[in-house]
This record gives structure tokens, sequence and C-alpha cells, in this order.
């Protein structure tokens, strides 16, 4: 009886942490993001998730489109940033660019970061089309920021403080 509920016990925890860890727990996604704000930004937030779409192949590539709500504290800090946002964030580790004002320079990697594959049903293109007007529409505006990271598949990050949105791509097709 009492090996039954140890092991019981065992297989529970395992079950969560492996959850947790392919973030099938929706909260275990927010968790993941709020400890990448610290070295992506220099400020430690908590931020909801609003869209996640996650695909990933065999053989490494992949596309992930993460949209996150920032709460008002974390808006009105981003719309006048310290200096210190500009010239150390992000961290070395995620081997970016420093964080830029918009409008978006690099219009091809806007392009190439919103793309809507034949493969995808129907449904689902129409969907992350919407979504992906979103990110057209803070890359081409002023009073955001972006940064973008060019190594072992692209990454874009947008924030934006008027809509209260960061936003995380990762293309690596």
């Amino acid at each position: 009886m009492k090996v039954g509920i140890i092991n019981s016990i065992v297989l529970v925890i395992l079950a969560v942490a492996s959850c947790w860890e392919l973030r099938l727990i929706p909260l275990a996604i927010n968790f993941d993001f709020r400890d990448r704000t610290l070295e992506l930004t220099g400020k430690r937030f908590w931020c909801w998730n609003n869209y996640r779409y996650d695909e990933i192949g065999i053989r490494g590539e992949g596309f992930t489109f993460e949209i996150y709500q920032l709460n008002n504290e974390m808006a009105v800090y981003f719309a006048n940033p310290e200096k210190d946002f500009f010239t150390s964030y992000p961290a070395k580790r995620f081997n970016a660019t420093k964080w830029r004002k918009t409008p978006v320079e690099e219009t091809d990697v806007v392009e190439f970061m919103t793309p809507i594959y034949g493969t995808w049903r129907q449904s689902l293109q129409v969907e992350i089309q919407e979504q992906q007007k979103l990110v057209k529409e803070i890359s081409s505006e002023e009073g955001s920021y972006y940064s973008i990271r060019n190594s072992h598949g692209t990454d874009l990050y947008l924030i934006s403080p008027k809509k209260k949105v960061i936003i995380y791509i990762n293309h690596n097709m």
C-alpha cells in the first residue's frame, strides 16, 4: 500500500515537471518569458501571453510567434526607457542587436519573420495573418523598439508601449 502511494506521488511529480518543461501547463509560458525579461530589457517583469504559435521541425527548423501583454507600469517605463536600455540590452548571451527605435529599417527581416505557409490549414493562415498585422503595424510606426538576432535562425523582438505588447518571433527555416 505505502509503495503504491509513493510510486503514485513520484509519477505525479514527474508528470507535472514534464508538462511544465514541455509548456503544456499554460502558466509555464509566462514564467519562461518572465525569466528572460531581465537580460532582454534590463527589467524583470511579468507579462501575460496573449498569443502563441509554435511549430518545431525534426531538423531544428521551426517558427515560434508569441505576443505578451505588458502591464501599465511596464508600458509607461518603455514609453521612456533609461539610456542603458539602448546600450546594454539585450544582454550579450542573446547575440542580438541592441534595442533600436522603430520603424524597423530592415523591412526584409520583417517580411521574412511574418511568413504564411501553404502547408498551414486555411484557418491557421487567417489566424496568423491577423496577428502578423500587429507586427507589421508596430514595425512601421514610431514609438516602439526592436531587436534582431541573425544566428541559428532569426529572432525578432518588438516592444510597443502604445499597444502594451512585447512580441517574440523565431523563424528558423
